[in-house]
C-alpha cells in the first residue's frame, strides 16, 4: 500500500471510529438531535469520499471502505430502532 492509500486508509478509520463512538456514547434516555446530527455528519462524509472517489481505489480500500459504511449505517439504524 502506498503512502497516499495508507492515509486514505487512516482517514477513513478515524471517520469510522469517530462515529462509533459517538453512537456507543448516545444514550436511549438522555440525547439531543445533534448528537444525531453530528453522528449522520460522519457517517454522510464517508458516503460523499465513496462517491468522489468511486472507481479511482484498488480494490482493497474499496473493500474497506464498502465494510466501514456498511457497518456504520447498521449501526446507526440499530440506534435509532432503539430510540
Amino acid at each position: 500500500m502506498n503512502k497516499n492509500d495508507q492515509l486514505f486508509s487512516e482517514l477513513l478509520y478515524l471517520l469510522h471510529h469517530n462515529a462509533f463512538y459517538a453512537l456507543d456514547n448516545i444514550d436511549n434516555a438522555n440525547y439531543t438531535e445533534s448528537d444525531l446530527t453530528s453522528v449522520r455528519q460522519l457517517i454522510d462524509m464517508v458516503v460523499m469520499l465513496k462517491e468522489k472517489t468511486r472507481g479511482n481505489l484498488s480494490d482493497e480500500l474499496d473493500q474497506i471502505q464498502t465494510m466501514m459504511l456498511s457497518e456504520l449505517e447498521s449501526k446507526y439504524q440499530q440506534k435509532f430502532k432503539k430510540l
